[in-house]
């Protein structure tokens, strides 16, 4: 009788210790939603992992997960509200929202805790980029932009202050990943744009410098590279055929003109093409084949010297 009284005690106890529990677990997530309400992020965010961390103990499943739900946000709310003021610290609460929303699978506040990290990182980049100090603009956009590579206005600064530093390996990088942002989505196409812009007048200006020093090869992978990112360019396709053929490099000139002829849009412009094919042809002692790419040239002012060597 005695061991039936002590087993139906323990019963109750745990019964008891149970209902305690629930009561305390509903308790701290009042607290926290009173807390959200109140916009009280701080205190928000304490309730709400203490809620976490009771409800899990207790097995209750669905209110660890209504808790879980609002925790990213919180830290996403406070490192906001913390940017103006402090954000080196914004940027912890920021990584931290993060962090906590890929645990959670919460895709929204990961990625606007990208795009808010990004910001900041623009922010306190800025007067080292104004300044034209690109080496320290580089060290804090480099940070946003691995958090954030969508942010394409971030990415432009990164790849010219890489430019500007002459180191071309990570600035075609940034610019050749922006340009593929295009294919992704069409509210990439204006930034594509302007990656392109500026990756051909970095790239150019690196081949002309390349070219004056007799460094032909060099010029010339600079060239691939720019086109290679690049492929409707059509300034740099028709310098390169242009160089190649003062260079006497026939052969580049003939197997470069195919892909320059796919990108020229104007009548004149494949002229131009066709007029320095024909030369390659003429100094190889392809006769034909010279004739045939000479009465191609239609307009433009290789037009009379074209006709005058095609009825030689």
């Amino acid at each position: 009788m005695r061991i039936k009284s002590l087993i139906a005690a323990l019963a109750a106890l745990v019964v008891s210790s149970s209902a305690f529990a629930q009561d305390d677990i509903t308790t701290l997530w009042n607290k926290a939603a009173a807390a959200v309400n109140a916009k009280n992020y701080a205190e928000a965010v304490v309730a709400l992992e203490a809620t976490l961390e009771a409800a899990y103990n207790a097995d209750n499943f669905e209110m660890a997960e209504k808790a879980q739900k609002l925790i990213p946000n919180c830290y996403f709310r406070i490192g906001l509200s913390k940017v103006n003021s402090d954000p080196n610290a914004a940027l912890v609460d920021l990584y931290k929202a993060d962090e906590i929303a890929m645990l959670y699978n919460d895709a929204k506040t990961s990625r606007n805790a990208k795009n808010a990290i990004s910001k900041v990182y623009k922010m306190l980049g800025a007067k080292s980029y104004n300044g034209k100090d690109y080496a320290a603009a580089v060290e804090v956009f480099a940070k946003g932009y691995e958090a954030n590579p969508q942010d394409t206005e971030l990415a432009l600064y990164l790849a010219t202050s890489y430019c500007e530093l002459k180191d071309f390996e990570n600035g075609v990088k940034v610019y050749t990943d922006i340009i593929a942002l295009e294919k992704r989505h069409s509210k990439f196409a204006e930034p594509a744009a302007k990656a392109k812009a500026d990756l051909s007048n970095y790239l150019l200006v690196k081949a002309q410098e390349e070219f004056g020093a007799a460094n032909k090869e060099a010029a010339y992978a600079t060239l691939e590279t720019l086109i290679g990112a690049d492929p409707t360019n059509a300034t740099s396709q028709m310098y390169r055929l242009q160089k190649a053929a003062e260079m006497q490099d026939w052969d580049n000139v003939i197997a470069w003109s195919e892909l320059a002829l796919g990108v020229m849009t104007t009548p004149e412009q494949l002229s131009d093409v066709y007029y320095l094919v024909a030369v390659a042809y003429d100094s190889k002692n392809e006769n034909q084949l010279a004739v045939d790419n000479y009465n191609l040239v239609i307009e433009g002012d290789k037009l009379a010297p074209a006709k005058a060597r095609a009825a030689e």
